[in-house]
């Protein structure tokens, strides 16, 4: 399906910059003015919108009873964007990030290898997690250095650094594919997954930045021993992409 130039040059052009993650005390355009924005895509692009921000929202998966429910979504959404394959390789690639992150956990909570990982873990890194589940990295640092990081700082407890650096790496991968696209519908998916995790960071508060990290690790593939409470969904996702949000990803 392709994109009405003229309407998608008209959408792309309403939305503001967002500037830079982490230097934002709030957000350039709200949920509301985004929801009207996003009232001018093709019906069929919004359904797509919709299952993709689900899927890679971090709390987005909390209704799901079991890691193999969430990976047979996320399959079926990256089957679904077959006709857009950096919004495909974006989707895989937010999944690969949070087996790593799962993987990190499980074993700082002393897991002892990574047992049935095709049931807990999507992607290209699963053979080298299994392999190496003892390597810090899981013998993906020469490649993956911002892995190695994560380690060290999961291990010392310094949340707030470790979802800066992992927000970063998300980030860093939206902005790669966004320099190839500008007037299209892929260009507002990559802008909507960018407003996701900028409105993530302006509700931040530090002193409970502990908390949150924590249920949202637990919650990004839940480990057996999860059980997350969160609060209420907020804002523009809570009411059109529910149940995305919980406490924002």
């Amino acid at each position: 399906m392709t994109s009405n130039p003229h309407q998608y040059i008209s959408l792309v052009t309403s939305l503001p910059h967002l500037g830079r993650l982490f230097s934002l005390k709030e957000l350039p355009i709200s949920d509301f003015r985004l929801k009207q924005r996003l009232s001018m895509l093709e019906p069929q692009h919004a359904a797509l919108l919709k299952e993709m921000v689900e899927v890679t929202a971090w709390a987005g998966v909390a209704r799901y009873d079991q890691d193999a429910e969430v990976i047979r979504r996320a399959n079926r959404i990256i089957a679904d964007l077959k006709d857009y394959p950096d919004l495909q390789h974006l989707v895989g690639a937010r999944m690969e990030t949070r087996t790593l992150i799962a993987a990190l956990r499980r074993r700082r909570n002393g897991q002892e290898s990574a047992g049935d990982i095709d049931n807990w873990g999507m992607g290209r890194w699963c053979a080298s997690i299994k392999s190496n589940w003892s390597d810090p990295a899981f013998g993906l640092g020469h490649f993956m250095p911002w892995l190695s990081e994560a380690y060290r700082l999961m291990q010392s407890g310094d949340h707030i650094s470790m979802e800066r650096l992992v927000l970063t790496e998300v980030v860093r991968q939206l902005d790669h594919y966004g320099t190839m696209h500008d007037f299209d519908f892929e260009a507002v998916g990559i802008y909507v997954l960018r407003w996701v995790i900028v409105e993530r960071w302006t509700r931040y508060n530090e002193a409970d930045a502990r908390d949150r990290l924590e249920a949202l690790v637990s919650l990004a593939l839940k480990g057996p021993d999860a059980d997350i409470s969160l609060p209420k969904p907020q804002g523009f996702f809570s009411d059109t992409f529910s149940p995305l949000e919980r406490s924002s990803s």
